[in-house]
Parts: C-alpha cells; sequence; structure tokens
C-alpha cells in the first residue's frame, strides 16, 4: 500500500512537472512568434568637420564600422515603435551655455546652432519628461558628430521619479571607471555618428528619461543634438 502511495506522489509530481514545463514551452512560443517591427529613426545627413583627434586608450571603445554604416536596427514588439518624445519637456543638471532645451526635442538633428544644447564640463544630464508613464522600448542620443569625437560617461536612466532617487532602471552605461559614480558601465565608448548612439532598453516602465554625458575627446563641454524615446 505504502508503495502504491509513493509512487502514485512520484507520478503526481511529474505530471505536475511536466505541465509546468508545457506552459513554459508555450510561453516562450508565444513569445517568438510575436511580430517584431523595425525602429524607424530619421538621421541627419553624415557631417564630419575638422580632423578627429586620436584617442590614446582605446581599450573601452568599440570597433567602428565606418562613416556612413549603420547599426542593425533594433527590432521591437509591434506597437512599440511609438517616438513618444517628440516636443516633451526637457529639462538639465545646469542651464545651456548656449541653445534651448526645447531644441533637444523638437525633431532637428542637423549640426547647427539652431538644434544643439551647450553644458558646461563636468558630468552633466538632460531628462526627458513623457508626461505618463509608458513602456519604454529602446532610446537614442545625438551629441556633435562634427569631428568624429568620442563622449564620455554615456549613461541612460529611466524612472517614474523625477528627482532620480527611487526606482531608477540604468538601461546603457559606458562608463568603465565608474567615474561618474552611477555604477560601472558594460558598453562601449563610441564614435558619434549621424545615427546618434541608438539602444533597446526592453520594456522598462517609467516617465522621466535622464541622459548623461562627462565631456567628449575634443572638449570638456557637452554638446546634445537630440534625444529620442520609443514604445508604447
Amino acid at each position: 500500500m505504502k508503495k502504491m502511495l509513493f509512487a502514485a506522489a512520484i507520478a503526481a509530481a511529474m505530471s505536475a512537472s511536466a505541465d509546468e514545463a508545457a506552459k513554459k514551452s508555450e510561453t516562450a512560443e508565444k513569445s517568438e512568434n510575436v511580430e517584431k517591427v523595425a525602429i524607424r529613426m530619421e538621421l541627419p545627413e553624415p557631417r564630419i568637420v575638422g580632423t578627429p583627434k586620436e584617442l590614446k586608450d582605446k581599450s573601452n571603445l568599440e570597433a567602428d564600422p565606418g562613416i556612413g554604416k549603420l547599426r542593425p536596427a533594433i527590432m521591437v514588439p509591434k506597437g512599440y515603435d511609438k517616438l513618444l518624445s517628440l516636443e516633451k519637456t526637457v529639462t538639465g543638471s545646469v542651464e545651456p551655455l548656449n541653445g534651448e532645451f526645447e531644441y533637444l526635442t523638437d525633431g532637428d538633428k542637423e549640426l547647427d546652432m539652431t538644434s544643439m544644447v551647450m553644458l558646461p564640463g563636468g558630468l552633466q544630464w538632460v531628462q526627458v519628461d513623457l508626461g505618463e508613464e509608458h513602456e519604454i522600448s529602446a532610446c537614442c542620443v545625438w551629441h556633435d558628430q562634427g569631428d568624429d569625437r568620442v563622449y564620455h560617461d554615456v549613461i541612460c536612466q529611466i524612472s517614474n521619479d523625477k528627482e532620480f532617487k527611487t526606482g531608477v532602471k540604468t538601461v546603457f552605461n559606458n562608463d568603465h571607471d565608474e567615474s561618474a559614480k552611477l555604477g560601472k558601465g558594460k558598453d562601449k565608448e563610441y564614435r558619434e555618428r549621424n545615427e546618434g548612439r541608438p539602444f533597446p532598453v526592453g520594456m522598462v516602465k517609467g516617465r522621466y528619461v535622464r541622459f548623461y554625458s562627462n565631456g567628449s575627446s575634443s572638449e570638456a563641454g557637452n554638446k546634445y543634438i537630440e534625444v529620442e524615446v520609443y514604445g508604447k
């Protein structure tokens, strides 16, 4: 009798385990079958003016794809490819030395003084208020592509807290030496080109998106041309 009860218990456990595995498989299959679409970003023309400076330390620099060569498009579930940041309110760590924060979400990515915001040297940030919480799938930031420069401590964080004191999620970080004091990043530095730096986020929920930088290989100041946030 005990053997029969023991066998029945094992069979029940195996059946439950099989049901759980089947459910996981079904969930994974549904996930794989979700229709994906490419995020289509409008890009300015490539524009290199001046001589790019040779970098002394390239250990944290990603491989250079070459001028005019773009990264693969970011694929997201259908419906999560909407531009959420257009004409949304932007604030910053300090008042701009040149330009207006509204330039950063106006859709103008051309390299000129009517689209560029200049912040002083040191770690600075600009922050987009989406107006309400969204599921965010991808972001992109354009700095200054004028001389193929490399910006340092490029970090993007998302939160529902305007002050970024709670519920902060870091979705991009190329600060390899933790000089920004926001954690050590695993992403690489990159040369500024006309496509900016797009990166997937992975459906992080939040209202505020903050973009950091800490000067570049060409100057101590921080220039921003446009920031974009995509999602549902």
